[in-house]
């Protein structure tokens, strides 16, 4: 059997986040600023401008396309995957910490990354604007609502945008729920916000 990529976005007590995050956020930020992910991210904006919008995904013969394995290579570089795989933190343990005030977003792509999906279906420019890493973030309540004016500003999209965003993902994904990359993230940051939590996302291979 082959391995799924999970993506879970959840909402945490600030007491938990004050506990994770120490250990959370440096790993990764360490991620994001390594010279290989700065490099990979800026090639996959020089694809995305060689094309409209975004990379190509599959070649006449069935297989990815050089730029999507590329893609998928620059997002599948996991903090938390990388903590869990050498038993550093177990992240799932996590997940069962979340606020049962907020139903979280969890998905799973199976030989896939859902991540890759959606900043497929974004392209760079919005992807960047996402709080965290590839998928990745652990916020405390403040931070939350801080930051969810831009994570709106990203995933709410609406008319032909919205369109030609999900059309990408499902592109991608083939079989999945496109429309829930989209909404089931967005919809735990404004319940999280609401509630006062903490918020944490990660994804992991499992």
């Amino acid at each position: 059997m082959g391995m799924s990529g999970f993506w879970a976005v959840g909402a945490l007590a600030d007491e938990d986040v004050a506990e994770l995050a120490p250990r959370a956020v440096p790993a990764i930020e360490a991620t994001a600023a390594r010279a290989l992910a700065v490099g990979a991210w800026k090639r996959w904006e020089r694809d995305v401008a060689h094309g409209d919008g975004a990379v190509p995904v599959w070649r006449p013969d069935g297989y990815n396309t050089e730029e999507a394995l590329h893609l998928y290579g620059l997002v599948n570089d996991s903090a938390f995957d990388a903590m869990d795989s050498t038993w550093e933190l177990h992240v799932m343990e996590w997940w069962d910490r979340f606020d049962d005030s907020v139903d979280p977003y969890i998905t799973s792509v199976r030989k896939g990354n859902p991540v890759a999906a959606l900043f497929h279906g974004l392209g760079p420019v919005r992807a960047a604007a996402l709080p965290g890493w590839a998928g990745d973030a652990v916020f405390t309540s403040a931070e939350v609502r801080r930051l969810l004016p831009a994570v709106e500003g990203v995933l709410a999209l609406t008319g032909a945008e919205r369109d030609r965003v999900v059309a990408r993902i499902d592109d991608w994904l083939c079989d999945e729920e496109p429309e829930e990359l989209l909404d089931g993230p967005l919809r735990v940051w404004r319940d999280t916000a609401k509630a006062g939590a903490g918020l944490l996302a990660s994804r992991i291979w499992f």
